[in-house]
């Protein structure tokens, strides 16, 4: 790969993903917002780009970087000059400017962060793709096509086997969503060079600490709340090894259910259909990264059918929204949809009631909050500052939501590895930890929601807002 095919993989994501993101959102006329675009924009832009791989170019992948870069930049400009046309007049909202307390925290930030990046960098670029999981499954496959230069379908064993065909090909994950993989196609840029590729890693790590920033910023965090947030989250041990050793998906669920996340909590305050129009935007990729992403879209999806419904209704939105998870649910039963087999097999053979085998889930699931290296202090501050802070954060709106919305998953975790046969995964260490750090960039929204809530924030007090970044 030379240089220009290096510029072109990396920054046609972000013009393509800004893009998009600002013909959804607006133009964005202050700076989180800026910074939201172009870092939640990188994100999207990157799997755009998978996306555009698998329509324009599968057939012939040595096509990938004319045809996808040539769509995506007409894409990214039509979507940046559809914004910049609906821009209106309204005037820019004043901005305030840093202190010299908070330039100091700012730049004590990225100094530290950086050389936590270029610490994750060098790891990255001294070594091809461990032989873990990862490896085995999303890799595999884009490996396979850049190779091969083509398109290879892949099917189970058992078709492998009774019509074995030149061009098909077989693997244990075969039918895992292959957004990823052609994600991965893109990066490689013609070829495969593994260190080049995880660097997409690291630069999905950086454009989520800038989009978190962003985003606390447009939600009223503090400025310096929102700084130590970004260290905090920058700083989580499992978070940085995930970025460190490349190749699994759930970094890359993380970064897309925050973004969602945060777009819903903007909309439920701001009444702007503009951010709920980002959360339906994204709700689709979820479950094309992983198979657990399609639990997340429906928890998603139920959040918003119960934000569209009336105030009025008030306790029975809580049971319409879970009508509609519920519906959800059944409906994929029914079509046979992924996920579902997946959950399955979580599960095994259902429920696992054993006093002894419920206390060693509840010791091994204590062990991983709380007896590891993985969360840093994350899991001690959090509960704390939730007991401590009560009366506080419980008058500010966006708080309460966020909570009620990791209430669900994290206790249908706890179920999942207590109750059921599941336990055995969480008595190894092999799954729970990928599934709470798939939301754990939320939880540490909730964490600084919880220490700093804006009990003046209203949802209708969203006209006023300040500018600054």
């Amino acid at each position: 790969m030379n240089g220009l095919s290096a510029w072109i993989v990396w920054c046609v994501p972000l013009l393509v993903g800004s893009g998009l993101w600002v013909a959804c959102a607006g133009w964005p006329r202050r700076g989180h917002d800026r910074v939201v675009a172009l870092a939640g924009g990188w994100i999207v832009g990157a799997l755009v780009c998978g996306l555009l791989v698998r329509v324009l170019a599968a057939s012939e992948l040595s096509l990938v970087a004319s045809r996808v870069g040539t769509g995506a930049v007409l894409i990214g400009l039509a979507g940046w000059i559809f914004a910049w046309r609906r821009r209106g007049a309204a005037p820019l909202p004043a901005s305030v400017s840093f202190t010299r307390g908070e330039w100091a925290l700012t730049a004590a930030v990225l100094i530290l962060l950086g050389w936590r990046g270029w610490i994750l960098a060098s790891d990255i670029l001294l070594h091809p793709t461990l032989p873990w999981d990862a490896w085995a499954i999303w890799q595999a496959k884009a490996k396979a096509w850049v190779l091969a230069g083509h398109v290879t379908p892949y099917v189970s064993f058992e078709n492998w086997l009774s019509a074995p065909a030149v061009e098909a090909r077989t693997a244990g994950a075969w039918s895992y969503p292959e957004l990823l993989p052609w994600t991965l196609v893109w990066f490689a840029g013609g070829g495969w060079v593994e260190p080049w590729i995880n660097l997409a890693w690291l630069g999905l790590w950086c454009a989520m600490l800038f989009a978190q920033y962003g985003q606390w910023r447009a939600l009223d965090v503090p400025r310096f709340a929102a700084l130590a947030g970004v260290y905090l989250l920058g700083s989580l041990p499992l978070l940085n090894a995930h970025a460190a050793l490349g190749g699994y998906a759930d970094l890359w669920l993380a970064a897309l259910l925050s973004l969602a996340g945060h777009a819903w909590l903007r909309w439920r305050r701001d009444r702007d259909s503009r951010q709920l129009l980002i959360v339906l935007g994204l709700l689709p990729l979820l479950p094309m990264i992983k198979l657990e992403g399609a639990a997340w879209s429906i928890v998603l999806g139920a959040a918003c059918v119960f934000g569209v419904l009336p105030e009025g209704l008030r306790a029975k939105r809580f049971a319409i929204g879970l009508a509609v998870a519920a519906v959800a649910v059944v409906a994929s039963l029914v079509f046979g949809v992924a996920w579902i087999a997946a959950a399955r097999s979580y599960a095994g053979s259902g429920p696992a009631l054993a006093l002894g085998s419920i206390g060693q889930s509840i010791a091994a699931l204590s062990n991983a909050l709380w007896g590891q290296w993985n969360w840093n202090l994350l899991w001690f501050a959090l509960p704390v500052a939730l007991v401590w802070n009560a009366p506080q954060w419980r008058r500010d709106p966006t708080a309460r939501r966020l909570l009620v919305l990791l209430a669900i998953p994290l206790a249908l975790i706890f179920g999942l590895f207590v109750f059921t046969t599941a336990s055995r995964y969480a008595q190894s260490y092999s799954a729970v930890n990928r599934l709470l750090l798939q939301m754990t960039p939320l939880l540490v929204a909730s964490l600084l929601f919880a220490l700093w809530p804006a009990s003046g924030r209203s949802d209708q007090a969203g006209v006023a807002r300040t500018a600054s970044v």
